[in-house]
């Protein structure tokens, strides 16, 4: 039994792969998409955007990197909402979350025959099938064990990184052009619908999109090895490495475009296009479809954890938490799996996916507000990574998330009123008719 335990260890996640796995679940093909949509309210201005971005990211990202030093195991936002504010939040937080990432693997799984079917045209028609294909694929390779899923997920992030960090190096050369053109004149290029501060938060907000996934990483916490140490590590790690990625990406794409951007489908490709010629469109083409193989990979691994992990917690059916010989949580993967299908079946997935932004801070705001309460409650283990400056950057990153849910779509945000009606509903009648239970958390217990 011991030295199974400590091969199942082995097969964990070093803190190489761990941060390997933070930035596959961060880039997607989103990026290779959004320059023009980023561009068009602001121009070349738009950088600044992605600044106030990286700095709200990492705002957010260290807060669940020194809540996450009191963890071991899976849940990220869900154990965190608990362990500081009790099981009705954190029931709260963890099925919203649960559902929000199911919709938005739908929409990854489509996203991924789309692609597919773009660059390899003989496919036409056969969208819905490829989509349910990867995703029972991907649910068979997740229910072999955690040794093969980390496999997986190393080789499709190193894969994916390759196109991107050659078009970083190449945009570094470029830029130099880009301002001699004068593709970043005039730098503010407002759109004349809009004020500054609206289109510094439509734009954040959008570029914000981007970055979603950072929060994957600490719910497979218990799938890392020794997890409060190196999950904060990777935590910032990741979003350091995508953060800088990103920047020179919509930097690269304004030098060699400017405001062709703007008339562009597909603005990364034309650009490496410009750069190195014919190649280089295929290359990012091809990048752009590694790049959403590989999320589909982390969420299929991170989605039946999720559930697991409030099945864990007593606050789903303990069947769904049910693990097979190879330590995968089996039921909670056919499950995730099936609600998947059923949304690529329907098809509803494509409006419910736009509401992932805004449901995304309903982690984001409790793992921030987490810090504070966390602290408070004397925690019996000091973090191996703590935030300077007091609440600081907990308050700050609440407001600016604030800020930037009130720029969404008035519709996505009584929408997410509704959400927490219906999980709040769900909680008390699953509880109903059992003793209230103490929503204290014994740390020492994890």
């Amino acid at each position: 039994m011991e030295d199974a335990g400590m091969e199942l260890e082995k097969d964990k996640f070093s803190l190489g792969g761990a941060t390997l796995y933070g930035i596959n679940a961060v880039i997607g093909s989103g990026i290779f998409l959004l320059p023009r949509t980023i561009y068009k309210d602001l121009g070349p201005a738009s950088l600044l955007a992605m600044i106030v971005d990286v700095l709200l990211v990492l705002m957010l990202a260290v807060c669940f990197a020194e809540v996450s030093c009191y963890f071991s195991k899976n849940g990220g936002a869900f154990q965190y909402s608990k362990a500081a504010f009790g099981n009705f939040v954190g029931f709260n937080v963890g099925i919203l979350g649960w559902f929000v990432t199911i919709v938005a693997w739908a929409a990854m799984a489509a996203g991924f025959a789309k692609l597919l079917i773009q660059t390899f045209p003989s496919l036409e028609g056969r969208n819905t099938l490829i989509s349910i294909l990867l995703v029972l694929f991907l649910s068979i390779i997740n229910s072999t064990g955690i040794k093969t899923s980390k496999i997986f997920t190393i080789t499709i992030t190193i894969a994916k990184l390759i196109p991107i960090v050659a078009f970083t190096l190449f945009g570094i050369f470029f830029i130099k052009h880009g301002f001699n053109a004068g593709n970043f004149t005039p730098f503010l290029q407002l759109n004349p619908d809009m004020s500054l501060s609206k289109a510094m938060a439509s734009t954040s907000l959008t570029v914000f999109y981007a970055f979603i996934g950072f929060e994957a990483l600490p719910i497979v916490a218990g799938e890392m090895r020794n997890p409060k140490k190196n999950v904060p590590k990777a935590i910032i790690g990741s979003i350091s490495v995508v953060s800088f990625l990103y920047f020179m990406i919509i930097a690269g794409t304004i030098a060699m475009l400017g405001t062709g951007i703007l008339q562009s489908n597909a603005p990364v490709q034309d650009a490496f296009f410009k750069m190195i010629g014919p190649a280089g469109k295929w290359i990012i083409s091809i990048g752009a479809l590694i790049s959403i193989a590989g999320l589909n990979m982390g969420d299929s691994m991170m989605i039946p954890r999720y559930g697991a992990s409030i099945s864990d917690e007593g606050l789903l059916p303990k069947i769904i938490g049910k693990k097979n010989k190879k330590g995968a949580p089996i039921v909670a993967i056919i499950f995730s799996g099936l609600v998947t299908v059923a949304f690529l079946l329907s098809g509803s997935f494509e409006q419910l996916a736009e509401l992932s932004v805004v449901f995304r801070f309903f982690q984001y705001i409790p793992t921030a507000l987490a810090v504070i309460f966390l602290r408070k409650k004397g925690m019996n283990t000091e973090p191996a990574f703590k935030l300077p400056f007091g609440p600081v950057i907990p308050v700050i990153s609440i407001v600016v998330s604030i800020w930037m849910v009130a720029a969404a779509n008035p519709i996505n945000l009584v929408a997410g009123v509704i959400g927490v009606i219906v999980a709040s509903g769900l909680y008390f009648i699953m509880n109903r008719g059992r003793q209230r239970e103490d929503d204290d958390v014994d740390i020492s217990e994890d």
